[in-house]
């Protein structure tokens, strides 16, 4: 599903030097790595949010460094779910809105009752009509996830998904992530957390 190789992006000395990775579908593999040592790099790479200095990156067989912008924004509506690491969430929208936004900019169909239903298994329920602002660490990262889930696509890709949360939101995210994969999702995720990585069929070091 993922085959990236002799991927490398360069930030003066630092970045990603000559990286191959590759993810079967259906598998769910985590990302390590120290702090700095290109992880969210390779992830924004594989996404199709940064273009590499050089390799190639085959999502399901298309080399998407080939694709323009507008693709590529399709290919994250429609293939890949990317949990970002930095915050993403509108802060004029409602968390209710923010899940349901990405949806519809992917031109799917999502109702209120189908992001209730993530928003429960999530326990964001009560949290639906407040703001960004108003939410814990743990809310707003859960939130996240959510408009992930409501997209509804075959791969997810998650930089450190839970960072900064608190031992009872980590596992809910985590079995979140483990439930989707037991569905048939391919999960990338990117952690320094061991309960994930645990949780990964297989572990890909970076650096």
């Amino acid at each position: 599903m993922i085959d990236g190789r002799n991927i490398t992006k360069l930030f003066g000395e630092t970045g990603l030097k000559s990286m191959d990775i590759k993810v079967k579908k259906g598998e769910m593999a985590g990302l390590s790595g120290s702090s700095g040592c290109g992880k969210s790099t390779l992830l924004n790479i594989l996404t199709g949010m940064l273009r590499p200095d050089s390799g190639t990156i085959l999502i399901g067989g298309v080399d998407i460094s080939k694709l323009s912008e507008k693709k590529r924004t399709a290919l994250r509506g429609n293939v890949i779910g990317y949990m970002m690491q930095k915050n993403a969430l509108l802060p004029e929208l409602t968390v209710m809105q923010n899940i349901i936004f990405p949806a519809y900019i992917a031109k799917k169909h999502p109702t209120e009752k189908d992001a209730e239903e993530i928003a429960e298994k999530l326990s964001l329920t009560k949290q639906l009509g407040s703001y960004p602002s108003q939410l814990s660490g743990g809310e707003y990262r859960r939130g996240m996830l959510a408009r992930i889930l409501l997209l509804d696509t075959p791969v997810i890709v998650a930089d450190e998904p839970t960072s900064n949360l608190d031992r009872e939101s980590a596992v809910i995210v985590r079995d979140i992530l483990t439930e989707a994969n037991k569905n048939g999702v391919t999960v990338l995720a990117a952690s320094h957390d061991q309960l994930l990585l645990d949780s990964a069929d297989r572990v890909i070091a970076v650096g």
